[in-house]
């Protein structure tokens, strides 16, 4: 019996085991991971192939007009902005992704960062480290509670920070344009109808969007001029998201108090990147959806769907 074959472009995963634990249960089913780099490896490799699973290589309009077989493509992760969407919808070939396997963990790691800036840890480590020992490194610091938290975009992973923000008394705001009212009252969100009113009113604005043509660098200059001079700018969602030298500019001349980023626009980040060494910036390195159990749910999933 010929088998489907299932081609994965590449992986930067410790172990693929969990790609296994799905594929090898299925005897009609030949799992063949590689590590294609180049766009002719990945033309050649694929071509015949039933099934393409990618994680960060980019499957372009070529590439994917020179399948011939295949019936699925799918993407280890929530983002499929390395995909051409309208190239496969053109060779009707379905694109799956994994949008659910991390919201509680990249909920809790915005929470994290906000908690982060606002008490300014990134100082009062530093103060404890070099045996200063002083409080007062990360003056001034004001209370949590009754501060606003702006949500723009208002989907799964920012429904899921509500009740956390609120637990810590913060007063939740939310901008989405293509949400129903309903939803934002079932979350427990203060809907705002203007963006210009939700960076107007927030003293902690938390990104929270896809990243699309339509998204790509909407924070920028004029975006943070708008948002209050002690507001912090958190972002777990897409760097490509952020005018990132608007925002070093932005940190620098204290038009905003701060920002948590988990992510940049890029996966290589030099070490001369310039928000890196900026004393109110908090980045971690892409880490807000790891945890055991979210890497194995996503590994899982993706070939699940497959």
């Amino acid at each position: 019996m010929n088998k489907f074959r299932v081609v994965l472009t590449d992986y930067r995963y410790e172990s693929i085991q969990p790609f296994y634990d799905v594929y090898d249960r299925e005897a009609d089913i030949e799992f063949i991971p590689m590590q294609l780099h180049t766009r002719a490896d990945i033309l050649r490799e694929t071509e015949y192939a039933d099934g393409v699973m990618c994680h960060f290589e980019r499957l372009d309009s070529d590439i994917i007009k020179n399948l011939k077989n295949c019936k699925v493509i799918a993407r280890s992760a929530v983002g499929v902005d390395n995909i051409d969407l309208q190239a496969a919808s053109e060779k009707r070939i379905p694109v799956a992704n994994v949008p659910d396997y991390c919201v509680e963990e990249v909920s809790n790691h915005a929470m994290l960062l906000l908690l982060n800036c606002a008490k300014k840890m990134k100082q009062l480590e530093r103060a404890a480290a070099d045996g200063s020992w002083d409080y007062s490194a990360a003056k001034p610091v004001g209370a949590l509670r009754y501060k606003t938290l702006g949500l723009v975009g208002c989907g799964n992973i920012a429904r899921c920070i509500v009740p956390k923000a609120k637990a810590f008394g913060l007063t939740v705001l939310g901008y989405d344009p293509y949400l129903p009212e309903e939803i934002f009252e079932r979350c427990g969100i203060t809907q705002v109808k203007e963006l210009d009113s939700l960076l107007a009113q927030s003293d902690f604005v938390n990104i929270q969007l896809h990243h699309t043509a339509e998204t790509d660098k909407m924070v920028n200059g004029d975006f943070l001029a708008r948002m209050k001079p002690t507001a912090y700018l958190i972002n777990t969602a897409r760097g490509g998201l952020v005018d990132e030298a608007a925002l070093a500019e932005a940190l620098r001349r204290g038009v905003i108090a701060g920002a948590g980023l988990d992510v940049l626009s890029t996966e290589s980040v030099p070490a001369d990147h310039p928000l890196l060494g900026l004393e109110n910036v908090v980045v971690t390195p892409h880490a807000a959806w790891y945890t055991e159990e979210a890497m194995y749910t996503l590994l899982t999933s993706a070939a699940a769907e497959v």
